[in-house]
């Protein structure tokens, strides 16, 4: 995740969807200010070469008016204490608590944006993506009902209504990028780095590869970004 203060935006990283990627590489162009979340070990080794590491992602900021309480007053005005929040933003954090953490006036203020991915293709890519990382060998109808597959909606919504000004999709992952980067001024060159490509192993398309009864339950899992996108199996 990343909120640029220099640029004024705020990247909302939703899972399976290139986002370790896109975060790598527009690390490169911000600023000392601006809130770049951790990466696993592998991937900051990327961002190092860079010369680009997580920052300022534990965030101090005073309350605003509006979150004042009753104690938060007395302490302001007999003690002189102004109350402040301390926010730990990490990756794939929801829009409801990055707005809590960073304060209505920059979210209201700063574009807003993530990508969305076909949700059969995504659970295909996050199975491969589970047996990387724990080294567990299980079938896919297995993965599915461990791993429920979820929509990404969650991220990017609060209270049930998409919070984001733009949703790129990952089958236009550079073009959208673009996009919000022209909108912005992000001198983007459109390189991205494989951070986490060569882990599926089976490059056969999602409709060979799931059954009926696995496409409707996804389908059901992800019926907000299926509708909303219009993606179709």
């Amino acid at each position: 995740m990343i909120i640029s203060h220099k640029y004024k935006y705020i990247f909302l990283k939703t899972t399976k969807t290139a986002g370790t990627s896109i975060e790598i590489s527009l690390s490169r162009f911000c600023g000392e200010d601006d809130i770049i979340t951790p990466l696993t070990s592998k991937d900051e080794a990327i961002r190092k070469e860079l010369g680009v590491s997580p920052q300022n992602w534990i965030y101090t900021r005073p309350f605003e008016l509006k979150e004042y309480r009753l104690p938060d007053l007395r302490r302001l005005i007999f003690e002189g204490k102004k109350p402040q929040l301390t926010t730990k933003f990490w990756n794939h954090m929801p829009a409801s608590k990055i707005r809590k953490g960073i304060g209505s006036k920059v979210w209201n203020r700063y574009f807003k944006f993530c990508f969305v991915r076909n949700p059969w293709d995504r659970a295909i890519s996050r199975y491969y993506w589970n047996f990387e990382k724990t080294g567990e060998r299980e079938s896919l109808g297995e993965s599915l009902e461990k791993n429920n597959p979820n929509s990404n909606f969650a991220i990017y919504a609060i209270e049930g209504k998409v919070a984001v000004d733009y949703v790129g999709k990952y089958e236009n992952l550079k073009e959208d990028l673009s996009v919000v980067c022209d909108q912005l001024g992000i001198p983007f060159d459109n390189w991205l780095p494989k951070a986490k490509g060569g882990v599926r192993q089976d490059r056969r398309p999602y409709s060979e590869l799931l059954t009926e009864e696995q496409t409707n339950f996804i389908n059901e899992k992800c019926a907000e970004e299926i509708k909303l996108f219009g993606y179709e199996f």
